[in-house]
């Protein structure tokens, strides 16, 4: 039988969107990314996805954002000796069961209560994914994690959540984090200034009540914010699998890196320690 969920929070809610988008990607003959639990889960819901259908950009986006946030992880994983990966914002996300279980690295997934709820029901926890109902705004479960590994090489992957944030929110996150894990890497999404300032939605969110706070069009400016993190890379969604964007927005956007990420880009960076 299916099962019906209703959300409290209409940026939980949102989690739906990447679920959906990496099933039906999942079920193409040659997808950018495989994800048979995503497949699955959408299988056990009880909800309308049709009106997603229509966003076309998106469903693109979300598996390309996802495959290059897998593709850092992997990177990470193979360069350190206790890698930890932190998914800030995890929703349904199923990045640990994609990347599978190498005996050595400790995934987390952080998000508000109701998810981690959901998530539970859904996806039960394991011993090398771990679940933390929490607000990323707080702290103490930065704490907690650095105290439970103090030999710990931290990643965190905060994807398809910032944007929903005021950039003051937004900075004291990044602040918080590059404060506790130098040496680690933190990478996310951000919707561009031309798309906050101007209430511009990307199509999966034109009819959804959720509003986008804050952008970043030039990836040095947390470099400026925050002086312990250094900009590993920016990247250009449209530079990837150009033929799947179409001729326009692969061929033409897609080599225009500066106009681009006016709207939308994924960033990388390295945490430094401070002396």
């Amino acid at each position: 039988m299916k099962q019906k969920h209703d959300f409290e929070s209409v940026v939980a809610e949102t989690l739906l969107i990447p679920l959906y988008m990496r099933a039906k990607e999942s079920r193409r003959e040659n997808p950018i990314l495989r994800d048979e639990m995503a497949e699955e889960l959408v299988e056990s819901m009880e909800c309308d996805f049709s009106g997603l259908d229509e966003a076309k950009l998106s469903e693109v986006g979300c598996v390309v954002r996802g495959w290059f946030f897998d593709k850092a992880v992997r990177r990470f994983i193979a360069a350190h000796v206790h890698p930890v990966v932190v998914n800030v914002g995890c929703g349904l996300d199923t990045r640990c069961q994609r990347i599978g279980d190498d005996g050595k690295t400790v995934f987390y997934e952080l998000d508000l209560p109701e998810v981690i709820e959901l998530r539970r029901k859904l996806i039960p926890e394991q011993m090398n994914d771990r679940y933390i109902s929490a607000s990323l705004l707080g702290t103490d479960w930065m704490d907690e994690l650095r105290t439970r590994h103090p030999e710990g090489d931290f990643i965190f992957i905060i994807e398809g959540v910032l944007m929903y944030f005021y950039e003051k929110q937004v900075k004291a996150v990044i602040q918080n984090i590059a404060g506790r894990f130098g040496g680690g890497e933190l990478w996310f999404d951000v919707c561009g200034t031309m798309m906050s300032r101007h209430g511009v939605k990307p199509d999966s969110l034109r009819k959804h009540a959720v509003q986008i706070r804050s952008g970043i069009t030039d990836g040095h400016i947390v470099e400026k914010w925050e002086p312990r993190m250094i900009l590993l890379e920016q990247a250009n969604y449209m530079k990837y699998f150009r033929s799947r964007w179409g001729f326009f927005f692969g061929q033409v956007l897609g080599r225009m890196p500066g106009l681009c990420y006016k709207f939308s880009s994924m960033l990388g960076y390295r945490m430094v320690i401070m002396k």
